[in-house]
């Protein structure tokens, strides 16, 4: 049995290393990817007012290219990893987008019209994000297993890192070398990517060393067997120890000794040379229909098969006590269809006893789009309400492309306008490191939630008394560390929503409808900006929006589940079922 074992276990592993060896460049690789994107991507704010005052563009019209960009980095993202990773590894789409990155920092340095960065900006650098950023966190979970919590928390921390060293850095550029100077340097740090692809390296290309290495072996042992001229040194033959010169007559003695002492023993006792024939005679018929349906697909649990095999052993030794072998096979079959009987009604009564976590409204269908999407994730009401309470709360986070200009408004200079995405960030660290510690605390994910979308809708209405540069650090550490805690802690909220399942086809719902709300946040901002002449008209929106977002996620909360005691039917005694209001 150890040995089914093992080799069962070596079917199901993969080919590629996990949790150990080259899986930790993979991690470092997709680290750098990310770290690279939320430097460029969030610290674009520094950019954004050198853009406006270079081109002469309004701040409504650069608001559109970076509303451009998000929209085609969401829908990227999602054929990203839905078409792309099915016809291209992760290497192949990271190598794409380095080549898509460098290119549009390029063409944004040499053009002359700022209708250029709808191009550049807009379409490729989205393009090219998308391509690099959904595959190679895809790859990470593919190589990581026990420890995919750490993998996962180092992707989330990276482009908080990145947005906070690259605001500082992309101020020095600008003063060093102007504008264009910064964008081409920029090109060639985005370059990196190529490094990054280079170390990832998909999975397939551990199997074709498989099977590289298989053949080589299949080699060595054909150039043992054959001799120089490539044929067998010496012929095969079996041996006999009666002509074989090659035994010692000890050993040829011993031998016949051994074969004669066999030959009484069968002379001795026929009845039981007679019962194995039987129990081959019934062995063969049952065996050939287990590998009838081992051919059919139809029996692949390892459990199943080890408990048919007892009931037979268990069938034919009882055939050594006169009982008739038609009679054995009819037990046999009734016995199978029993236990089958039972299973099924087991799991009925166990699904109608217990109401799962992700229950589903009566009615429902439950239809799965092109093996990428289910429905049936939109008849939960809790995870309905989250994904709207989602919709309207990701926007807050956004804000931080905004924080230079907010800046340069209340009469900052460059360097301290820089400085208030670093700050932003420094607190978006903090929130993060905030709500992990809360939750493991056992304290409720959606109380963390609902209490940071409150202060932050708070904040952002009180934008007004914000004046000086000590204050707006507050005001930016502060709405950094709500905007951290909401980042952190939607993807533990989905899981408890929804059935395992289901989490991938919510996560790719909250993924297009953060892209969706942050495209119409954005270029909702900057007209509002360009109208009255400040952002305390858009921030306005936003803390509302906040607010109503912490009622929606109440509602989701209440709407998941309710505690009561109960009586278990088969052991009487008390348990805490959970059940879900509809």
């Amino acid at each position: 049995m150890s040995e089914r074992k093992q080799q069962q276990q070596s079917k199901k592993k993969p080919p590629q290393p996990i949790d150990e060896g080259w899986s930790w460049l993979i991690l470092a690789a997709a680290v750098l990817v990310t770290f690279l994107w939320g430097g460029v991507v969030r610290a674009f704010g520094v950019l954004f007012v050198e853009l406006r005052t270079e081109f002469g563009l309004s701040t409504s019209l650069l608001s559109l290219v970076v509303a451009l960009h998000t929209a085609l980095f969401t829908i990227g993202g999602l054929f990203a990893l839905t078409y792309g990773v099915r016809y291209l590894t992760g290497r192949q789409c990271v190598f794409i987008g380095a080549i898509l990155a460098v290119l549009s920092f390029v063409f944004s340095s040499l053009a002359k019209n700022g209708l250029i960065l709808f191009v550049s900006y807009g379409f490729l650098l989205g393009l090219s994000f998308s391509f690099a950023i959904g595959p190679s966190t895809l790859l990470v979970s593919l190589y990581f297993k026990e420890k995919r919590n750490l993998t996962t928390w180092c992707l989330q921390m990276s482009p908080s890192i990145g947005a906070m060293l690259s605001a500082p850095l992309l101020r020095g550029l600008i003063d060093r070398y102007l504008l264009k100077g910064c964008l081409l340097i920029m090109a060639a740090i985005l370059s990196h990517f190529l490094l990054a692809s280079v170390l990832m390296r998909p999975p397939e290309l551990y199997k074709k060393w498989q099977r590289l290495k298989k053949k080589i072996e299949k080699n060595r042992m054909k150039t043992t067997l054959l001799g120089k001229d490539g044929f067998p040194v010496e012929p095969f033959r079996a041996r006999s120890p009666t002509s074989d010169s090659t035994f010692s007559p000890l050993a040829r003695q011993a031998m016949l000794q051994r074969m004669k002492s066999r030959n009484d023993d069968e002379e001795d006792n026929p009845t039981s040379v007679q019962s194995d024939k039987s129990k081959k005679k019934l062995i063969e018929p049952e065996q050939k229909k287990t590998e009838n349906i081992e051919e059919r697909g139809h029996d692949t649990n390892p459990t199943k098969r080890h408990t048919e095999n007892w009931r037979q052993r268990a069938m034919y030794a009882s055939y050594d006590f006169g009982i008739s072998a038609s009679f054995l096979e009819q037990r046999y079959n009734s016995s199978r269809r029993r236990t089958d009987s039972d299973k099924s009604n087991k799991s009925d009564k166990s699904n109608n006893s217990f109401l799962s976590e992700n229950a589903l409204v009566k009615g429902c269908l439950d239809v799965t789009l092109k093996k990428c999407f289910k429905t049936s994730v939109l008849c939960n009401p809790s995870f309905v309400l989250f994904c709207v309470g989602f919709t309207l709360g990701i926007p807050t986070a956004i804000s931080v492309l905004f924080l230079p200009d907010v800046g340069i408004d209340n009469h900052l200079d460059n360097t301290q306008s820089a400085s208030l995405v670093s700050v932003y960030m420094i607190g978006e660290i903090m929130g993060q490191i905030t709500a992990v510690f809360l939750s493991y605390r056992r304290i409720d994910n959606f109380i963390i939630l609902i209490t940071s979308l409150i202060v932050t809708g708070i904040i952002y209405n009180l934008l007004r008394i914000f004046f000086n540069l000590s204050l707006l650090i507050l005001f930016s550490i502060v709405i950094g560390i709500c905007s951290g805690t909401f980042q952190s802690l939607h993807a533990n909220i989905i899981r408890r929503c929804v059935r395992p399942e289901e989490v991938s086809s919510g996560m790719c719902l909250l993924h297009f409808a953060q892209g969706l709300s942050w495209t119409v946040v954005i270029a909702i901002t900057g007209f509002l900006r360009d109208l009255t002449g400040s952002y305390n008209m858009s921030f306005t929106i936003l803390g509302s929006l906040g607010v109503a977002s912490s009622i929606f996620i109440a509602a989701s909360r209440l709407c998941l589940r309710k505690h009561r005691e109960v009586y278990h039917p088969e052991t009487g005694e008390l348990e805490n079922q959970e059940i879900i209001i509809k």
